[in-house]
C-alpha cells in the first residue's frame, strides 16, 4: 500500500517547476518500516527494535515522502495522422510529473528506487524454446491468479469499467461447459501417455474436435487451451521434449512395458506433457483473442525484473495474455551455443514473435521493452517496418546512442563506474557458467572476460567477437536505435528521463521522431524532468511502487488495441480499410 495523494498545499515556484507537500493516507506502512529496520539487525534483538522503531520510520517516511516536486512533461511527436488522438488517449501524460523531492536527484531514483521497490511474487511456468539455430531463449508465463487492485489498471479510478479490454469482458462470459472439460481432461491424457487410436498425427494435429460452443474459449489450434504444441520456434515443438529435441518418444510400448525396474527407461517430455498441461489451464482462462503481450528486460536481466513485474500484473488485470521474453542466458536460461544476445541481433524477438502469432492468429499483439530491451525492440519495429506483427510497442529508458551512452558512463565519475562495473559483473555472472562453450573462436579470450571491469571491456572481449564486429565502437554504432527509429511503422511510445544517468539524454532522437510524418509512422516521445534510469519515483504509488509511465503506457496500449490511431483522423470506411492493410503479415 503506498501513498495515494488526498490535498496539495503551500506551492512554492521553482523557475518552471513547483515543490509541493501532499498529504497521504499511508507512505510506507509501519508494518514495511518494521520490516525495514529489523534487518539492519539480527534474530530477537532486530525484531524487538523494529517493533518500537517501526511506527516511528512510517511516520518520518511519510513525511519525506509526500513532498513532491512538480515539473512539465515535453512531448515530441510529428504532426502523422492519428498522434493527437493517441495522445488524448492517455491523460496520464497531460499531467505534471509529481517527483517525490527526496529522490530527485537522478542517482538516488537510480540506485534507491531499484533496492527497495516492491516486488511483486508472480509464480511463472518456464517455456524453453529452440531457435532455428539452436539457440535457446524461454518464455516465462505467469500462471497463478491475478492480482486485483482498485479502480482500472489504466488509472482510471473513477469509471472502473470504461478502459478495461474487451478480452476480460469477453472472458467473464464464456465459461467451459462439463463437456469441454471432459475432452480437455482426456486431450491432456492423450499428451501424457499417447492415444492408441491414432487421432493424434505425427505432428500433434488432433483430427478430433471438441463440442461445438458458441463463444470460442480454448487455444483455436489445441483443443487442450495449448494451440499446437510448444517447445520449439516454427514448428510447434514438434518432435521436441520441452527444447525441441529428439529421442523423446517410448518407441515400442510393448517392449518398454514387459520391462520391470525402479527407473526410468525413457525422459519425459517436458514440452507435451507437463508444461503443456500447466500452460492449459492458464491459457483457457482467456478468449482466443486476447491481446498478446511480451515483456523484455534491461541488460542481465529477465522475467525477476521488478520493473517488469509490475507491468505485467498490470497488463493481466487489463485482461492481456502476457510473457516476458528472457535472452539467451539471462534469467537462468539455457546458453546452448557459442552466442551470448547483443543489442543489434533481433533474431531471437522476431522468432518469439512470429511463433505467438501463429499461436493467436486472431490476437493484437504488443511488446514492451525496457533499457537494452528496449533498443533490441526499437531496432526489430524499424527492421520490419509495415511487415511488423506487432500492433504496437512501449519503449522506456531506451539508449538511442550506445556510443554516447557508453562515453557518459565512462565519463561519468564515481557515479558511471559503480553503473558500469555493476552491469559488468552482471553479464560476467551470467556469462561465467557457459564459458567453456565459446573455447577456441577465433579473437576470443578467455581473460579478458575474466578481466573485464565494464560493459566496454566485456562487450569487447564477448560481444563483438562472437557477433562479428571489427571493434566496440562498431558495435555500438551498427547497433543504435536511433539510426532506425524513423523505419518504425507501429504506434511506439518511448518514454525517457532527461535526467538518465545511463540512457543520457544527448543520445534521443527528436529530430527523427518530430519528423517521421508518414501513415503508420505514430511514434510519440514523453519525456520527464527527473526520474534517473528506471526510477520515475511519481504518482499515486510513489516512491517504491510501480513506475510512474506504467499507467500512461497501458493507457497507450489500450488506445491502438482500440485503434485510436485509425479513427483519430478518418472516417469509419476508410479508417476500416487502412486496418485491413496494416494487418500483420501471414506467419513466415
Amino acid at each position: 500500500a503506498f501513498s495515494v495523494i488526498q490535498a496539495r498545499v503551500s506551492t512554492k515556484p521553482v523557475g518552471r517547476a513547483s515543490v509541493i507537500s501532499m498529504s497521504s493516507r499511508v507512505a510506507l506502512p509501519a508494518a514495511s518500516a518494521a520490516f525495514a529496520v529489523g534487518c539492519l539487525f539480527d534474530s530477537a534483538v532486530g525484531g524487538a527494535i523494529a517493533a518500537v522503531l517501526g511506527g516511528v520510520v512510517a511516520t518520518l517516511a511519510e513525511r519525506l515522502w509526500s513532498k513532491r516536486h512538480l515539473s512539465s512533461l515535453e512531448l515530441t511527436h510529428s504532426d502523422a495522422p492519428g498522434n493527437a488522438a493517441l495522445l488524448n488517449a492517455c491523460p496520464h501524460f497531460s499531467k505534471q510529473y509529481d517527483a517525490v523531492d527526496a529522490l530527485r536527484n537522478k542517482h538516488a531514483c537510480t540506485i534507491v528506487v531499484s533496492l527497495f521497490r516492491s516486488d511483486l511474487k508472480i509464480t511463472y511456468q518456464r517455456e524453453v524454446l529452440r531457435m532455428p539455430d539452436g539457440g535457446h531463449v524461454t518464455l516465462d508465463w505467469p500462471i497463478d491468479e491475478i492480482e486485483t487492485a482498485t479502480g482500472d489498471a489504466t488509472g482510471d479510478e473513477t469509471d472502473e469499467g470504461i478502459n478495461r479490454s474487451a478480452a476480460q469482458a469477453t472472458d467473464s462470459s464464456s465459461a467451459p461447459t462439463e463437456t469441454n472439460d471432459e475432452f480437455v481432461a482426456e486431450t491432456i491424457r492423450q499428451l501424457q501417455f499417447g492415444n492408441d487410436d491414432d487421432t493424434v498425427g505425427a505432428v500433434g494435429a488432433f483430427t478430433s474436435q471438441p463440442p461445438t460452443r458458441s463463444e470460442p474459449h480454448l487455444g483455436s489450434a489445441g483443443p487442450d487451451g495449448v494451440p499446437g504444441k510448444i517447445g520449439v520456434c516454427g514448428g510447434g515443438g514438434v518432435d521436441g521434449c520441452g527444447s525441441g529435441g529428439g529421442g523423446c518418444d517410448l518407441g515400442d510400448r510393448e517392449k518398454f512395458a514387459s520391462i520391470t525396474g525402479p527407473h526410468r527407461r525413457s525422459i519425459p517430455d517436458q514440452g507435451a506433457t507437463v508444461l503443456r498441461k500447466r500452460l492449459a489451464a492458464h491459457w483457457r482462462t482467456l478468449p482466443d483473442d486476447a491481446p498478446v503481450l511480451v515483456l523484455m528486460s534491461g541488460i542481465a536481466g529477465g522475467s525477476h525484473d521488478k520493473y517488469l513485474k509490475h507491468f505485467l500484473n498490470r497488463a493481466r488485470r487489463m485482461g492481456y495474455r502476457c510473457v516476458a521474453f528472457n535472452c539467451r542466458g539471462t534469467a537462468n536460461s539455457p546458453l546452448t551455443t557459442p552466442q551470448f544476445y547483443s543489442a543489434s541481433f533481433t533474431g531471437d524477438i522476431r522468432n518469439v514473435v512470429d511463433e505467438l502469432h501463429t499461436r493467436w492468429p486472431s490476437s493484437k499483439l504488443f511488446a514492451v521493452g525496457w533499457s537494452l530491451g528496449a533498443n533490441i525492440l526499437t531496432n526489430f519495429l524499424g527492421e520490419e517496418g509495415g511487415e511488423c506483427k506487432l500492433h504496437g510497442a512501449v519503449a522506456m529508458c531506451n539508449p538511442f546512442d550506445l556510443n554516447k551512452c557508453d562515453d557518459a558512463l565512462n565519463g561519468g565519475g564515481f557515479f558511471g563506474t559503480v553503473y558500469s562495473r555493476a552491469m559488468a559483473t552482471n553479464m560476467r555472472s551470467l556469462f561465467q557458467p557457459h564459458e567453456h562453450l565459446f573455447a577456441g573462436l577465433p579473437q576470443y579470450d578467455c581473460e579478458l572476460v575474466a578481466a573485464a571491469k565494464s560493459v566496454r571491456d566485456f562487450d569487447e572481449a564477448v560481444t563483438r567477437v562472437t557477433f562479428g564486429f571489427p571493434s566496440v565502437d562498431t558495435y555500438y554504432a551498427e547497433s543504435s536505435s536511433r539510426h532506425i527509429i524513423q523505419h518504425v511503422k507501429r504506434p511506439l511510445l518511448v518514454v525517457q528521463a532527461k535526467d538518465d544517468p545511463i540512457a543520457v539524454r544527448s543520445s534521443v532522437p527528436r529530430d527523427a521522431i518530430r519528423n517521421m510524418t508518414a501513415t503508420g509512422a505514430n511514434t510519440i516521445l514523453v519525456e520527464t524532468e527527473h526520474g534517473g534510469h528506471l526510477g520515475w519515483s511519481a504518482g499515486c504509488e510513489a516512491p517504491f511502487g510501480a513506475p510512474w509511465p506504467d499507467i500512461g503506457a497501458m493507457q497507450f496500449l489500450e488506445a491502438v488495441r482500440k485503434g485510436t490511431h485509425l479513427e483519430g483522423s478518418r472516417g469509419a470506411g476508410e479508417a476500416a480499410a487502412v486496418r485491413e492493410v496494416e494487418a500483420p503479415a501471414p506467419a513466415r
